[in-house]
């Protein structure tokens, strides 16, 4: 009897001290409202170590013991695929998209993607940054909530040979980054091949197409530096893309939480975005050009004339069939010019 009940006392003391010294979790950390950021990219990616790691130790420098963000970088919880419907799930509260992988859902912010709508990644993020602020894209924003927006890396040609002339490019096949790019592809007379990004290599290195319409972030990643040799820069139209939250996730927030994730939302980290665009996009022209037996141009004045002239249809027939088309066509504009000059 007395070894039970000093078992019994040495098991309710053990509790005692687990409970009292060492408990599971700090009641501080547990009192401070933390938000999940899955990237939806793998470990090495530069958007995520250049823009959502630094993004994220600046919020939690500032937010010390009103907002956390755990960062998880990794395609296990959330991939491009599915990133807006882990977030409005919350699953985690917070990812990284790009537009194009949701079709339908946000037609109107494509604008920044259209073919020879803008040349800089930097400024065409703060117009569409600012057609969000306006309102103008609220239709396709009633889940979500932007943290920034960008409008990627403009596509140029990439090809495995050398076309036998710019002004000819009938019969080519090649993958284009979104239907618009694709469309542009059809009236220069090339064949469109509808696939996934990730099967641009195997399909180059098998020849099952001539070519790629990417920038050059898209070029590096996938490695088709190593399957392509003969690349001609231009404004062939691009993808957007954005870190948000959901609305009901910032909706929960204390008010001393949504205080600093206001801080690092907006104009500046769109437009900072965009910058981080530019530079991948010189970084890639500079790595590609210094590699043996590629050739790397920038299209002719003459060529992009051409070029323009036929994306013209194509961004008309987006603006008809995109619900209020015209006026966010227009107000992208408008918004693109008073950035480029300087307003």
């Amino acid at each position: 009897m007395s070894d039970l009940v000093t078992r019994t006392g040495l098991v309710a003391a053990l509790f005692a001290v687990l409970f009292f010294v060492a408990p599971p979790h700090p009641a501080q950390a547990d009192d401070v409202p933390t938000l999940i950021l899955a990237t939806a990219l793998p470990p090495g990616n530069p958007l995520a170590d250049q823009v959502l790691h630094p993004w994220a130790e600046r919020v939690n420098a500032a937010g010390q013991g009103k907002l956390r963000i755990d960062l998880r970088d990794g395609m296990a919880i959330a991939n491009l695929n599915n990133s807006y419907d882990r977030v409005v799930a919350d699953v985690v509260q917070v990812s990284w998209l790009t537009h194009g992988n949701f079709a339908g859902k946000f037609q109107r912010t494509n604008v920044g993607g259209l073919p020879f709508a803008a040349d800089h990644s930097e400024a065409a993020s703060v117009a569409l940054w600012r057609l969000y602020r306006d309102g103008v894209l609220d239709a396709e924003y009633d889940e979500v909530r932007p943290i920034m927006l960008a409008v990627l890396s403009q596509a140029g040609f990439h090809f495995r040979t050398a076309p036998a002339s710019l002004a000819n490019l009938k019969g080519l096949k090649v993958i284009p980054p979104s239907k618009e790019t694709g469309d542009l592809a059809q009236r220069l007379g090339l064949a469109p091949i509808v696939l996934a990004v990730s099967q641009s290599y195997e399909a180059l290195q098998r020849n099952t197409v001539d070519g790629v319409m990417l920038g050059w972030t898209a070029v590096l990643s996938f490695k088709l530096q190593e399957v392509t040799t003969y690349h001609v820069e231009a404004s062939l139209g691009t993808s957007t893309g954005m870190l948000f939250i959901s609305k009901k996730s910032y909706a929960a927030l204390p008010a001393s939480a949504k205080e600093i994730l206001d801080k690092f939302s907006g104009e500046g980290e769109s437009r900072d975005l965009g910058k981080f665009w530019d530079r991948l996009q010189v970084f890639g022209d500079k790595t590609v050009t210094a590699l043996p037996n590629q050739t790397v141009i920038t299209a002719p004045p003459e060529q992009v004339a051409q070029w323009r002239t036929q994306a013209e249809p194509v961004t008309a027939d987006w603006a008809k069939r995109t619900p209020d088309g015209e006026k966010v066509l227009q107000t992208f504009r408008t918004e693109l010019a008073k950035v480029n000059a300087g307003q």
